[in-house]
């Protein structure tokens, strides 16, 4: 029984992002809004298998978002999206705290299948 709740108690350890490291969202992409307002930043994320997904706001296109793929297959480096928009490998962090992490390496697998983020300038232009 020891072993048992030992067992739960690492799981919802590694689960929670306790001394986890995890794939992020850049929090911005390239695409400016303006020079005074700046880029589009991260709207929401999706995670399926190893590929995360990061949406920002389109400046090209308003109305819609702009859609960067990595992959841990490609060592987290775009997979699918504008490299002129997407930068070209997602980021780590130490924390596994804010939103923008969809994939625990620790585990390694996905923390959700979505998470919405709302960043400053993250909204539909």
């Amino acid at each position: 029984m020891v072993h048992f709740v030992l067992a739960i108690a690492l799981l919802l350890a590694l689960g929670t992002g306790v001394s986890a490291n995890c794939e992020a969202c850049p929090n911005c992409d390239y695409e400016q809004i303006s020079p005074s307002q700046g880029n589009a930043c991260l709207n929401y994320w999706t995670c399926s298998g190893d590929t995360i997904s990061c949406y920002y706001p389109s400046v090209a296109n308003p109305g819609t978002y702009t859609g960067c793929s990595y992959s841990a297959s490609a060592n987290w480096a775009l997979t699918a999206g504008d490299s002129n928009i997407c930068f070209p490998y997602s980021g780590l962090n130490s924390k596994c705290q804010p939103s923008n992490n969809p994939y625990n390496l620790g585990i390694p697998a996905c923390t959700a299948s979505y998470g919405y983020v709302g960043e400053y300038n993250s909204g539909l232009l």
